[in-house]
């Protein structure tokens, strides 16, 4: 890296947040390759107690005639087995739980890199340029007036967006509060960023986080509203594929099957190029269909 009196130049910061972010994106996709393992391991075994299932009816069915306490014996061992699968399977569950977890935070960390680096092409404006020609005329400047000062603006009469935070600092410390699982403070935090600055970069991924921070404290129906926001209002957002996702999630907690599996195809259909979230995708539907 060029140094430039001791200080990084912006163009070497970009570059090291972007391998930051590279490395970030390298553990989801390993992440993702586990948790495509672990749906196999699920599918496999689902299958297997499945088969357990109905030949433990089948057999109890026959047993009615014959060989009762032989056919017990097998009954009770096939039914032991049965039991072990389903623990492995409520085991690898609680896997896929926690890889969607870290998933989900990888996430928060490529937001907020993608952030820093837009907030710093437009934070630093150009210098005013001086000339000695305008030097030269500051002497035969004519004097200043005293003019009279208008009243200060009484407090109601100033707009929010003169009083309000500038919003990458708004959104930051809404990210931090979602980190740190202040996820109430978030979800205001974030819409604030919404209303505030309806036409910033950072709109749509602020709608984002409120439908987070809804899942996160299990309202869903608000996750819902939050995530259709970001899919009809934002055509272009960077989260849209994401949306589609976890809209699904959102709608398999609210025990809707059918809406879930619909969101999970579309990401599919329109989103074949984002491996990590097709690979999601399929794995929720694998599990649903």
């Amino acid at each position: 890296m060029s140094c430039r009196a001791g200080l990084l130049s912006r163009k070497d910061v970009s570059m090291f947040l972007g391998k930051i972010s590279l490395g970030i994106l390298a553990g989801m996709l390993s992440l993702s390759m586990l948790g495509c393992a672990s749906s196999m391991d699920m599918a496999d075994l689902q299958a297997r107690v499945d088969a357990n299932t109905a030949q433990i009816n089948k057999m109890k069915q026959q047993s009615g005639t014959g060989s009762i306490s032989k056919d017990s014996v097998r009954l009770a061992d096939i039914e032991n087995r049965l039991d072990q699968q389903k623990a492995r399977l409520s085991t690898l569950r609680g896997r896929l739980d926690v890889i969607d977890h870290r998933l989900d935070q990888m996430m928060e960390k490529i937001d907020e890199q993608n952030a820093r680096i837009k907030s710093m092409g437009t934070s630093a404006p150009p210098l005013a340029s001086t000339s000695p020609g305008s030097q030269s005329q500051v002497p035969n400047s004519p004097p200043v007036v005293a003019t009279p000062v208008a009243p200060a603006p009484s407090a109601a009469s100033v707009s929010p967006a003169t009083s309000s935070p500038p919003v990458d600092v708004l959104y930051r410390q809404a990210m931090n509060d979602y980190q740190t699982g202040h996820y109430q403070l978030s979800r205001k935090e974030f819409a604030q960023v919404v209303s505030l600055y309806p036409h910033s970069h950072l709109a749509s991924s602020a709608e984002f986080w409120v439908g987070q921070s809804d899942f996160n404290m299990k309202h869903y129906d608000g996750a819902v509203s939050s995530y259709m926001h970001v899919i009809k209002d934002y055509p272009d957002s960077p989260k849209r594929a994401v949306a589609y996702f976890k809209l699904g999630r959102a709608f398999e907690s609210l025990g809707k099957k059918k809406e879930a599996i619909h969101s999970y195809r579309r990401v599919l259909e329109l989103f074949p190029l984002e491996r990590q979230l097709d690979e999601l995708a399929k794995r929720r539907l694998s599990m649903l269909e």
